[in-house]
């Protein structure tokens, strides 16, 4: 039997690739490298992949806009798994670089965003640049002097690069929730969570109105988020996550009374509800 082939957004050394590790533990997958978001979301849509994992949000800095942007337009692509990741930043730099030395940091823009408080106490006068990944950044400083770069601390093992401080994330809770996409979502579990993603009528307390669909049935919103449509100024998305499976009793009467009432509608999938998990250990 051929193994399920699992897209990951690297290169080596992300966060992404640690994820899908973990993942990979419990799923037995083929993985396989892509170089964005938007590529592995057309992989799994042609079925070149069978599932694709991809960062959702972070604690720290809140929703993914490139995976969020594509669950909304991509016809037939589902969640049917979510993962939530901790995310423990670290400092590194070629062998021999003194802190004291460092005018460039480099990192993915989350990253140098979850370690602003640490820049700004113990390298405030290093400019910060932003890079695709955090292991671009890690491969790129050690052929350049005066640089660290914000990445794991597996990156500085990949790279051969010093560590030159650990856990630098302003918060110690700080995680990445990280989705699993495929063209079915999962099937009922008991403890599971669907999402969805809808816009609203222009008028006054269209969102109350439509949040009052869930509360009536005292369904739970675990959570929330608004992001612009990308079509016309003023018109917004709502990506909503609640409690239960999209044909638990009385879901498919919600769903369509939500339906009429919004000019846009799309189910993005149910799934088990993730439990904690540690960070990859090779």
């Amino acid at each position: 039997m051929n193994k399920k082939r699992l897209g990951f957004l690297g290169p080596s050394g992300t966060f992404s690739e640690e994820a899908a590790l973990v993942y990979n533990r419990q799923h037995g997958s083929d993985l396989q490298e892509y170089s964005s978001i938007a590529a592995i979301v057309s992989a799994v849509a042609r079925g070149d992949l069978d599932e694709g994992l991809v960062p959702l949000e972070n604690t720290l800095e809140g929703g993914v806009g490139a995976t969020l942007d594509h669950l909304a337009r991509q016809e037939e692509i589902y969640i049917c798994h979510e993962l939530n990741y901790p995310v423990h930043q670290c400092l590194m730099a070629a062998e021999k670089t003194d802190l004291s030395r460092i005018g460039q940091v480099l990192s993915h823009s989350h990253a140098l965003g979850q370690c602003a408080g640490y820049l700004s106490c113990n390298l405030p006068g290093a400019e910060c640049l932003p890079v695709e990944s955090t292991a671009a950044a890690a491969r790129s400083v050690k052929t350049r002097p005066g640089t660290a770069a914000i990445a794991p601390r597996r990156a500085a093992e990949l790279f051969n690069l010093s560590l030159l401080a650990e856990g630098i994330q302003d918060n110690d809770g700080n995680a990445t929730r990280f989705v699993i996409l495929s063209l079915r979502d999962h099937p009922p579990t008991g403890e599971d969570k669907t999402s969805l993603v809808l816009s609203i009528p222009d008028g006054p307390g269209s969102l109350y109105q439509v949040l009052g669909y869930f509360a009536r049935r005292e369904i739970n919103l675990t959570r929330i988020e608004s992001r612009p449509s990308r079509r016309i100024i003023g018109d917004w998305l709502f990506f909503i996550d609640c409690e239960g499976h999209r044909t638990d009793p009385g879901r498919e009467e919600l769903w369509e009374e939500i339906r009429q009432a919004v000019p846009f509608f799309k189910l993005l999938g149910s799934y088990p509800v993730s439990k904690s998990t540690g960070a990859f250990k090779g």
